[in-house]
């Protein structure tokens, strides 16, 4: 019922074991694994580490880019301007109470010209107001007026001018637009039928 083994059945069994696990790849010591990973982990660290500074140094360079930038964004702008101040401080030291009105209207014009064109470089130009449509985008109506000279929703006067940097509005003009004819947005009245009009079709 039961299945016995010889002693020399028994001896030649485990003699085959020994021998196939003999054959099989040695499995590498715990320790051999332990050294391989801690020297993948320290290259590991190592890389953080000089990647977390890097990160640190542009951190603090793009910061103090932006400082340096709102600090002395406005360069160029001061340099379009100064020769503009420059004439001013030229006509003020010499023109006098005495000076001639047409030399000082001279002065004055060249004087708001350069400023004009030095803004013109920057980008910033005036807006049209005066006989343009009223257009919220570039103007703000102050009042509204009858006019017989200007059409209905036209700017027929600046009270302040507007100015846009390239395409942005940076002070919209302060206008008065115009209503339309006075007569014209009055109700026209109609006459009533008398008795001294003849053509009167009411009469009988």
């Amino acid at each position: 019922m039961f299945n016995k083994t010889s002693p020399s059945e028994k001896q030649d069994a485990e003699t085959a074991a020994t021998e196939t696990a003999g054959e099989q790849p040695a499995v590498p010591a715990p320790e051999a694994d332990g050294e391989d990973y801690k020297g993948k982990y320290q290259l590991l660290q190592d890389q953080f580490t000089r990647l977390a500074a890097d990160f640190d140094n542009y951190r603090k360079r793009m910061r103090d880019e932006q400082e340096s930038l709102v600090k002395y964004g406005a360069q160029k702008s001061v340099m379009e301007l100064l020769p503009v101040l420059d004439n001013l401080e030229r006509a003020s030291a010499s023109l006098t109470e005495d000076s001639d009105p047409k030399v000082l209207f001279k002065s004055f014009s060249v004087i708001q010209k350069q400023l004009t064109d030095g803004l013109d470089t920057l980008g910033v130009k005036k807006i049209q107001a005066v006989g343009q449509p009223f257009d919220p985008q570039f103007h703000e109506a102050v009042n509204q007026m009858p006019s017989e000279e200007f059409p209905e929703n036209t700017v027929m006067y600046e009270a302040q001018s507007g100015y846009q940097l390239h395409d942005k509005v940076i002070r919209p003009a302060m206008v008065v637009v115009s209503t339309g004819s006075a007569t014209e947005s009055q109700p026209t009245e109609v006459p009533q039928p008398t008795a001294e009009n003849p053509a009167n079709p009411f009469l009988k």
